[in-house]
């Protein structure tokens, strides 16, 4: 067994292999349960307090208590950290609702939640700009796609069909409304000012989109978030999708549509640099 096969479930510190739940749990059975990823670098969990907010958040949205405080995580993280024995790692929270005796759709008042936290590795290529090609496609999934849900199928689904047209991402919509990526949020940019859809019950509010928001104001980019519209996705001079396992992707081509004449926009360069070398600047701290 290597460290990097040690998890922490309900208390304990054990091995993927040896790490159980019942088949009562309520997260095996109805996908009740929420969580949270969080990139790891030289050792620190990036941007821990924001992950650990919007964990906080998800687990009041499905009206369950957080089994511990900030200072807790921290310390757990830190020891799955440590055991993995990596400095560049990603951690992998999940919180359900607990098990109960029989199968039930209602859930008891006095269930403990189950808590895992798994270290996985990171993808060492994300510092390089890789453009992707997205499908379109109707949003089908459900109506609080705000909640860091476990119950991930349909994002699973429209994942596989956009593989099956040669992408690596399907951007979302519905009716003519932009929403967001199936594992990201959406960015474009018209007239050199950035675009992204406004927070609401269908987009999950990133924590790499609040950064790269920070960041292009920060750097005096124009950055508007509200409703967008498709055909506004389809004639734009840039476009990306972000999240915390991809950080930056240039999309350079939409179903048949290219974007950016195929290649990567200069605002595009200009923001994935103003991150690394925020990232940078964390590492060397």
């Amino acid at each position: 067994m290597t460290m990097t096969d040690i998890v922490y479930l309900n208390g304990d510190f054990v091995s993927k292999a040896s790490a159980k739940i019942s088949v009562l749990d309520r997260g095996f059975l109805f996908g009740d349960g929420i969580y949270e990823v969080i990139p790891v670098y030289k050792g620190q969990a990036f941007r821990l307090s924001e992950h650990l907010r919007r964990l906080d958040a998800s687990l009041k949205a499905i009206r369950l208590a957080n089994p511990y405080k900030a200072a807790q995580w921290q310390s757990l993280i830190d020891q799955v950290i440590a055991k993995s024995g990596q400095q560049h790692l990603s951690i992998y929270i999940q919180i359900s609702r607990g098990c109960q005796e029989q199968r039930n759709h209602l859930a008891g008042d006095s269930l403990e939640p189950t808590v895992l936290i798994m270290p996985g590795p990171l993808s060492t290529d994300v510092a390089e700009l890789r453009p992707i090609k997205a499908a379109l496609l109707e949003d089908i999934r459900w109506q609080y796609c705000h909640i860091k849900s476990v119950s991930l199928l349909a994002n699973i689904l429209l994942r596989q069909e956009a593989e099956s047209q040669g992408c690596q991402e399907a951007i979302l919509h519905r009716g003519n409304m932009l929403t967001e990526g199936a594992t990201s949020n959406i960015f474009l940019v018209k007239n050199n000012e950035i675009h992204t859809p406004k927070k609401n019950r269908y987009i999950l509010g990133g924590i790499t989109r609040d950064l790269i928001i920070e960041l292009a104001e920060k750097a005096g980019i124009k950055v508007q978030q509200r409703d967008i519209e498709v055909p506004e996705l389809l004639q734009a001079d840039e476009a990306w999708v972000s999240s915390s396992s991809r950080e930056i992707s240039p999309v350079t081509q939409i179903n048949d549509k290219i974007v950016s004449s195929g290649t990567i926009g200069p605002v595009t360069k200009a923001i994935h640099s103003a991150f690394q070398s925020f990232k940078q600047a964390l590492i060397n701290d």
